[in-house]
Protein backbone atom coordinates (compact mmCIF):
# COMPACT_ATOMS: atom_id res chain seq x y z
CA UNK A 1 0.00 0.00 0.00
CA UNK A 2 1.49 3.32 -0.95
CA UNK A 3 2.36 6.12 1.99
CA UNK A 4 -0.08 8.99 1.94
CA UNK A 5 1.98 11.74 0.82
CA UNK A 6 1.23 15.32 2.76
CA UNK A 7 1.26 18.55 0.97
CA UNK A 8 4.03 20.61 2.66
CA UNK A 9 4.12 24.62 2.93
CA UNK A 10 7.26 26.17 1.81
CA UNK A 11 7.27 28.97 4.33
CA UNK A 12 9.69 31.06 1.74
CA UNK A 13 6.75 31.28 -0.58
CA UNK A 14 3.52 31.36 1.55
CA UNK A 15 1.24 34.00 1.73
CA UNK A 16 1.43 35.29 5.29
CA UNK A 17 -2.83 34.83 6.29
CA UNK A 18 -2.93 38.38 7.74
CA UNK A 19 -1.24 40.65 5.97
CA UNK A 20 -1.05 38.39 2.92
CA UNK A 21 2.91 39.17 2.19
CA UNK A 22 5.41 36.73 0.94
CA UNK A 23 8.39 36.06 2.63
CA UNK A 24 8.19 36.78 6.31
CA UNK A 25 7.12 33.75 7.74
CA UNK A 26 9.35 31.74 9.83
CA UNK A 27 9.57 28.61 12.00
CA UNK A 28 9.47 29.60 15.93
CA UNK A 29 12.16 27.83 18.19
CA UNK A 30 11.42 27.97 22.00
CA UNK A 31 14.52 27.76 24.11
CA UNK A 32 16.84 29.74 25.65
CA UNK A 33 19.34 31.05 21.79
CA UNK A 34 22.79 30.62 21.89
CA UNK A 35 25.27 32.26 20.59
CA UNK A 36 25.15 31.00 17.01
CA UNK A 37 21.60 31.02 16.82
CA UNK A 38 20.08 32.29 13.37
CA UNK A 39 17.68 35.08 13.93
CA UNK A 40 17.45 35.92 10.27
CA UNK A 41 15.90 31.80 9.91
CA UNK A 42 14.12 31.45 12.76
CA UNK A 43 11.97 33.43 15.34
CA UNK A 44 12.67 33.38 18.74
CA UNK A 45 9.73 31.75 21.15
CA UNK A 46 10.44 32.32 24.07
CA UNK A 47 11.78 29.84 27.24
CA UNK A 48 8.25 28.59 28.47
CA UNK A 49 6.64 25.87 26.17
CA UNK A 50 3.08 25.00 26.02
CA UNK A 51 0.62 22.59 24.51
CA UNK A 52 -0.77 25.48 22.30
CA UNK A 53 2.46 27.35 20.78
CA UNK A 54 2.37 28.68 17.53
CA UNK A 55 4.84 26.55 15.57
CA UNK A 56 5.54 29.49 12.75
CA UNK A 57 5.07 33.38 12.89
CA UNK A 58 5.32 36.29 10.40
CA UNK A 59 8.11 39.01 10.62
CA UNK A 60 5.94 41.45 8.70
CA UNK A 61 2.91 41.77 10.66
CA UNK A 62 3.17 39.74 13.93
CA UNK A 63 1.07 36.96 13.09
CA UNK A 64 2.17 33.76 14.97
CA UNK A 65 0.17 30.42 14.26
CA UNK A 66 0.00 26.61 13.14
CA UNK A 67 1.30 25.47 9.67
CA UNK A 68 -2.16 23.50 9.27
CA UNK A 69 -3.77 27.62 8.59
CA UNK A 70 -1.05 28.52 5.95
CA UNK A 71 -2.11 25.26 4.27
CA UNK A 72 -5.55 25.68 4.68
CA UNK A 73 -4.84 29.48 3.63
CA UNK A 74 -2.78 28.87 0.67
CA UNK A 75 -4.93 26.00 -0.64
CA UNK A 76 -7.94 28.42 -1.16
CA UNK A 77 -5.81 30.89 -3.04
CA UNK A 78 -5.24 28.00 -5.64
Amino acid sequence: MPAKSRKRVHLLTATCPLCHEQGGLKKIIFGMPNSDFDFEKYIVGGCCVTDDDPEIGCVKCGWKGLRLELLMNNSNQD
